[in-house]
């Protein structure tokens, strides 16, 4: 009788605690399942352009193989890598980075693993990690003589803010960047126990490390990722940050307000910088944190 009591409540014991195992493991995903959530996973390059793209396509360290996509530049231009925000507009095609590649620009539109028709699922460390491949081939390749310029939007500020940090760009472009990700989840999503976000994308802690220009844009009325993250990253490296925040724009609208002039000026900036091309990926030390 005894051993019938015990043997059924510890059966009943195990059972309750494989079920709060299984609520934990679903909380402790949840921050990224709303990060990712929203993926395009379906490559619709079919669009129309006039700028002509050639695929990259990358073998991962996990023994996938990721699309990215390159436009090369006019002679003395460097070339522009893209990291998307966190719905892959890669597939969109921003119209100001064609605009760009119009006036001489390289593009490189970094594909994401999960995204467009690539495989495999999504992931902080493991973004880092393709990404640092992919900035690897293009410095092997020859793809960037004239040296690359960083370029994040949304998630993609992390992952761009992180390569900047390990590399020696000719300069960096943030829009819609943010200190972290658990600020985000904290601004966003009041309700939900930091503890439970795994995902960092802490652009604050390395920011400071970036020896590059930086171009930061923020719109007044962006929900997401307020114009706050961009003022604390600017004051984090005041002497290299410029900092624009446009009053009339959210989160993904700045270009309608203002931003195309901010980029211009800024690259233009550059360009009077002289910056010695080979010298814009020598150097390239990634550090997974």
């Amino acid at each position: 009788m005894v051993f019938g009591f015990v043997a059924s409540h510890g059966r009943l014991i195990l059972s309750a605690v494989a079920a709060l195992g299984a609520v934990l493991a679903t909380l402790s995903t949840m921050p990224e399942i709303l990060l990712f959530r929203e993926r395009l996973a379906l490559s619709i390059f079919e669009l129309e352009s006039d700028v002509e793209l050639q695929p990259v396509d990358l073998a991962t360290h996990d023994g996938l193989m990721v699309r990215s996509w390159y436009h090369p530049p006019r002679a003395g231009k460097p070339v522009i890598v893209y990291f998307p925000g966190r719905v892959g507009d890669v597939i969109r095609k921003p119209r100001h980075l064609f605009s760009l590649a119009e006036e001489g620009y390289g593009l490189m539109l970094a594909g994401y693993r999960g995204y467009g028709g690539n495989p495999g699922r999504p992931s902080e460390h493991n973004l880092y990690k393709d990404a640092t491949r992919l900035l690897e081939k293009v410095s092997d390749n020859r793809l960037a003589p004239n040296g690359i310029i960083l370029y994040g939007y949304s998630m993609g500020t992390g992952i761009a803010s992180y390569i900047a940090a390990h590399s020696k760009p000719v300069g960096v472009v943030l829009e819609a960047p943010f200190t972290s990700f658990r600020d985000i989840v904290g601004h966003n999503a009041r309700q939900m126990p930091l503890w439970l976000v795994r995902s960092r994308f802490d652009t604050r802690s390395r920011y400071s490390s970036i020896e590059a220009p930086i171009l930061l844009l923020a719109g007044e009325r962006d929900t997401v990722t307020p114009a706050s993250f961009a003022t604390l990253l600017a004051a984090a490296n005041e002497h290299l940050s410029q900092l624009h925040i446009f009053p009339e724009a959210s989160h993904d609208d700045m270009f309608e307000h203002g931003a195309w002039e901010a980029v211009s000026s800024f690259l233009g900036g550059l360009q009077e910088l002289a910056v010695v091309p080979a010298a814009a990926m020598e150097g390239f030390e990634p550090l997974l944190d």
